[in-house]
């Protein structure tokens, strides 16, 4: 490894965990006092007919971390849960600070990111799953108390409005 022809003191660098292993890695590293930073996103599945909520990493098998790549490599590269620091040419590839900024800013109250902000009145959508699968529709209006939308359904010469879980929709582009 090259030891380093420019580096960044305490700046963001990726961190590549082990498979399912972001929570054991934030953990470890958090706990040696490291800002480790490990976007979540609010996600829903249907099993059995119903309807379960589930949160996973936005980047499955990675983290972020801000730390010194001198100071702190061996640290990081045989953290509990670490599978590697993501490098170019040996050495640690910073990103930008606007990145995590970026993904920070796209997180709600919970520091989930959650997928239901995405739509906007009339954007075309498709149904994902469920008996009106690969359907195209017309986004009506969010009714959050049921964690709903309303559209209209795009049928031969007839649209008639449908409530449907959010998570199962999706825009089109």
């Amino acid at each position: 490894m090259a030891i380093w022809g420019v580096y960044f003191v305490n700046a963001w660098y990726v961190i590549q965990t082990k498979p399912k292993k972001e929570l054991e890695a934030r953990s470890y590293l958090s706990v040696k006092g490291l800002e480790i930073f490990l976007p979540r996103l609010e996600t829903f599945a249907q099993k059995g007919g119903r309807i379960t909520r589930e949160i996973r990493a936005l980047f499955p098998n990675y983290i972020f971390g801000n730390f010194d790549p001198i100071k702190d490599y061996s640290l990081v590269k045989y953290g509990k849960g670490v599978s590697k620091i993501v490098s170019f040419s040996g050495d640690p590839a910073p990103i930008s600070t606007m990145v995590i900024d970026e993904i920070k800013g796209r997180m709600d109250s919970a520091g989930l990111i959650n997928l239901k902000f995405n739509l906007k009145p009339h954007d075309t959508i498709r149904i994902k799953t469920g008996p009106f699968r690969d359907f195209l529709g017309i986004f009506e209006k969010w009714l959050p108390e049921k964690e709903r939308v309303r559209i209209l359904l795009n049928l031969i010469g007839y649209q008639p409005q449908i409530e449907l879980h959010f998570s199962f929709v999706e825009r089109v582009a």
